[in-house]
């Protein structure tokens, strides 16, 4: 009977302690209030940095897009060049190459004779890459007279002058 009565004692404290604990908690908050219209300093923060990383995302995609025309115009350039100085009539002639608007490459400069001229035309129109070829060439005009002139009768020859 003692162990009876210990049982029922110890139940019963148990019992009053599980309630008596139970009183003591508080409830559970209502539902959670609507955030306020004005973002908080975190969420300003996330936009300022969104903003950010856009610009720079544009300012990367323009930067990489002159590059990869430099690099284009470069590879036209190199190409014509290599075409007109490895032709034999052209090698030595100062011809100076440009490149405007991707594809369309203008010659500069003097060239020998208008064969000359017409070849370096057509070899920079053959190349890949070329679209269109503006001729600012000239053909120097440095030529030999090979017909001695002619002497007129009429004319009076003058010796030449006597050394003193």
């Amino acid at each position: 009977m003692r162990r009876l009565l210990t049982l029922i004692v110890a139940v019963s404290i148990i019992t009053t302690a599980a309630v008596a604990q139970e009183r003591a908690t508080p409830d559970p908050p209502g539902p959670v209030p609507p955030p306020t219209s004005e973002p908080g300093v975190g969420k300003r923060i996330g936009e300022s940095v969104d903003r950010g990383l856009n610009t720079l995302g544009q300012r990367i995609r323009k930067t990489w897009a002159d590059v990869r025309q430099s690099v284009d115009e470069l590879t036209v350039q190199g190409r014509v060049y290599g075409r007109l100085h490895w032709d034999k009539a052209l090698e030595k002639a100062p011809i100076e190459i440009s490149v405007k608007d991707e594809s369309t490459v203008v010659l500069s400069g003097t060239v020998a004779d208008e064969s000359a001229r017409t070849t370096a035309v057509q070899l920079a129109q053959g190349t890949i890459g070329v679209g269109k070829v503006v001729d600012n060439l000239t053909v120097s005009s440095t030529s030999i007279n090979t017909v001695p002139p002619t002497t007129d009768s009429a004319a009076p020859v003058v010796p030449p002058a006597a050394p003193k």
